[in-house]
């Protein structure tokens, strides 16, 4: 169920003596989030979809300074603007004994494996444990921690400017402990309120419901029949819609499976059972838009699957840097030959769009729950 945000707090929390499992922890920093976003580009005969289900998504920081807060820890970052300050603060801020959050590129974690033109989009977090020589101890989600070569690491964390060499550890208490449903009652209040009333959007539960009137609108430039049509732009949109809800740091289901576990840790029956059945919901859509019996839509299946577990498992490299081959040729051979006609794929639109209804109306109900 590793959601790296949480993952990574609950890794330095559990070090400053508050242990606390990562569902319940997921719930407690804020809960499930939307978004959605698509974006095309005419000149690249390009077309992207993004989809997210954790609350503040967008913003690491944010969302670990507040959720650091809500438990009662004051946090310290730093960022570095070269190489060797970068080093030199990360080593000082291990001589605390504790490990530290770093932002880096996911796209250059040699575990990861992944192909070239992913970097400087990598958005991602990880927990420093340690330097011994020219290695640091790391982990990547959950697990026990592993080396990495130092100067792979400072590749990592120096390349998006956004968040270049940035660093967050605990400072110490806030003053008393907050109680445990003080904790719950304020992360409930933000999860809904954000909901409900984000500024952008695109941040509500509503965009889901924009996204399936996207999907049979006939026209326009944001209808899936101009933006996704037949071909390699609807390729990516269906792996893309798979892979966020299913693949991409959710615990699969758009992240609703590990809150449902969270809510029934901290006793909350009723919403825990109805973001159960959401996630059962979620990781349906996420098989049908790669329809079974489809050859090309059942081996990308599986090689995603495969990919996922494989990074979990720090699996060999050779075999991770075959899943992205493989994908990244279904890719190629979709422009030549895409496997779904335009009949089947205006079906495929429409069911897509059912499903995504009604997962709205659950998620409103869920929401009311809250």
């Amino acid at each position: 169920m590793t959601i790296p945000a949480t993952a990574a707090l609950r890794t330095v929390l559990a070090h400053a003596g508050q242990p606390v499992s990562e569902p319940l922890l997921f719930v407690q920093a804020g809960g499930i989030g939307a978004g959605v976003f698509a974006f095309q580009y005419e000149k690249e005969d390009i077309a992207t979809l993004f989809l997210a289900g954790r609350h503040l998504w967008a913003d690491d920081h944010a969302y670990l300074t507040a959720a650091a807060r809500r438990l009662g820890w004051k946090t310290v970052t730093k960022e570095s603007t070269s190489v060797k300050a970068a080093e030199q603060e990360l080593r000082k801020a291990l001589e605390r004994g504790a490990p530290v959050i770093a932002w880096v590129d996911a796209a250059h974690l040699p575990h990861r494996v992944m192909p070239a033109h992913y970097s400087g989009g990598g958005y991602h977090v990880i927990t420093v444990h340690a330097i011994a020589g020219d290695e640091a101890r790391i982990t990547d989600g959950g697990g026990e921690p592993f080396g990495i070569a130092l100067r792979d690491l400072a590749a990592a964390r120096g390349r998006i400017a956004k968040f270049r060499n940035r660093l967050l550890w605990l400072d110490g208490r806030a003053g008393r402990p907050p109680s445990p449903d003080a904790v719950l009652a304020d992360a409930r209040k933000t999860c809904v309120t954000t909901l409900r009333k984000a500024k952008m959007a695109n941040f509500r539960l509503d965009a889901f419901a924009e996204l399936a009137d996207r999907m049979t609108a006939p026209k326009g430039k944001e209808s899936w029949v101009e933006m996704f049509p037949p071909g390699p732009r609807l390729w990516a949109a269906l792996t893309s819609l798979h892979e966020y809800v299913e693949r991409y740091g959710t615990g699969g289901g758009l992240c609703r499976g590990i809150c449902a576990a969270g809510l029934r840790e901290a006793g909350l029956s009723a919403p825990a059972t109805a973001y159960a059945a959401l996630a059962g919901e979620w990781t349906a859509l996420a098989e049908a838009a790669l329809p079974a019996g489809v050859p090309a839509c059942d081996e990308a299946r599986a090689l995603f699957a495969r990919r996922t577990a494989l990074v979990a498992a720090r699996g060999p490299v050779p075999e991770i840097r075959a899943c992205w081959e493989g994908l990244s040729r279904l890719q190629r051979d979709a422009r030549k030959s895409f496997p779904l006609d335009a009949a089947r794929s205006a079906d495929l639109r429409a069911t897509l769009a059912e499903r995504l209804r009604a997962i709205h109306a659950m998620e409103l109900a869920a929401l009311d729950l809250l």
